[in-house]
């Protein structure tokens, strides 16, 4: 015969170690049809796992289950009923409350209190992300966080380099190479049109050093003829010239009669 009241005791005291404040005795009225043996307790439902970051107010869900024991518990269902603290509506409610009893059908036979607690903590956490995502206003925000997110640490490290963006940046790379080739070959026809070559140029300055040298011969020629000219008009001015000796005898008498005087 099955102690019914020894396996309660053991999964309370169970629960109390595992659950410690959110397990509390429940005082209020009892729902309708609550057949019970024993305390009911309530346990705080809160879908937030330690280390999370709490959602805003506006978003925060928390529900609170009341169980108790009854007289052949576990191989039959608890008393149980789902209530909303927070966030949740008569229709999540009654969803919640369904999603619960079809666990308790799953477990019938062994001490599921604490299965039954932690399915309600996983469909309150779906029912918050789904919610969630249903609030076009903070998915916006919260894509317009991420964006700025990857924008930060594409500030900070760098784009990163894929095959197919390296692919991309080649082509572009070569495509505006040629072009650049293409305009500078293009520019050197042109400055080439209005230029001299290296052999127009060693000719050009050729003939330039023999017409130098044809007029430098010329005028060599014409300088000669001018240096015999004024030769020629030198000794007809010497031969104009008095060689008196009274003249050269005044001269001597005045050079002598300077260096007795000194």
């Amino acid at each position: 015969m099955t102690d019914y009241a020894s396996e309660q005791a053991m999964e309370i005291e169970a629960l109390e170690a595992i659950l410690m404040d959110d397990l509390q005795i429940y005082s209020g009225m009892l729902p309708d049809g609550w057949h019970s043996v024993g305390e009911t307790y309530k346990v705080l439902i809160d879908p937030t796992e330690e280390g999370d970051e709490p959602p805003p107010p506006e978003d925060e869900k928390l529900a609170e289950l009341l169980f108790a024991h009854t007289a052949t518990y576990p191989d039959e269902a608890p008393c149980l009923r789902l209530r909303a603290v927070r966030g949740l509506s008569d229709a999540d409610i009654h969803a919640g409350t369904a999603y619960l009893l079809e666990q308790v059908q799953e477990n019938i036979g062994m001490a599921m209190v604490f299965t039954l607690v932690g399915a309600a903590k996983e469909w309150l956490r779906t029912k918050a992300g789904s919610s969630a995502k249903e609030d076009p206003v903070a998915d916006r925000k919260k894509a317009e966080a991420e964006e700025e997110a990857r924008r930060a640490a594409a500030r900070a490290h760098g784009t990163p380099v894929t095959l197919a963006s390296f692919m991309a940046w080649k082509a572009k790379f070569d495509s505006e190479l040629a072009l650049k080739k293409v305009s500078i070959s293009e520019e050197s026809k042109d400055d080439r049109g209005g230029r001299l070559t290296g052999k127009q140029y060693f000719l050009k300055n050729s003939n330039m050093a023999d017409d130098s040298y044809e007029a430098g011969a010329i005028s060599d020629g014409e300088d000669e003829e001018d240096m015999e000219e004024e030769e020629e008009d030198m000794l007809d001015d010497e031969e104009d010239i008095d060689y008196d000796d009274d003249d050269d005898e005044g001269m001597l008498e005045m050079y002598d009669g300077g260096k007795e005087g000194s």
